[in-house]
């Protein structure tokens, strides 16, 4: 349903807004391969977005418990993979230990959206590629 997705972005969109990096399910894995990101999920602490295709897109989505037609997976995955990033990633939930304090204490900031290793949604091209991908094919993504 396009409203149960709406309401899964419109929960990182407000949780982003509210506390930035300090919420733990903002970090993203990008810097490996598609076969190293399915089994890396299998933990339960991430979650694989493949927006490759529709369908895959659709899959993704499904694995989450959140549906969504066929033809606005399909919209959503031509417009994201425009940006020609990474057509999948990992978004992980409570990574960051507690409070997001791994990002907090990296003397690093300029690495938390340079697309390699563990990124930071709100800092990386990828949320924005997202979004805009979702905002593009009527997908509401924030309250």
């Amino acid at each position: 349903m396009k409203l149960r997705l709406a309401a899964l972005l419109a929960l990182f969109v407000a949780a982003l807004a509210l506390a930035g990096s300090a919420f733990a399910f903002d970090c993203i894995r990008v810097s490996s391969s598609l076969q190293g990101l399915k089994q890396s999920t299998q933990s339960g602490n991430w979650a694989l977005f493949d927006l490759s295709s529709g369908p895959a897109f659709q899959q993704s989505l499904a694995s989450l418990g959140e549906d969504v037609d066929a033809a606005t997976a399909a919209c959503v995955s031509s417009h994201y993979l425009t940006s020609r990033l990474s057509p999948y990633f990992a978004l992980g939930f409570g990574v960051a230990g507690r409070n997001g304090v791994l990002a907090h204490n990296n003397p690093n900031g300029d690495v938390l959206g340079n697309l390699r290793g563990v990124d930071h949604l709100d800092d990386s091209p990828i949320g924005a590629a997202l979004f805009g991908a979702a905002a593009a094919c009527d997908l509401p993504v924030q309250g």
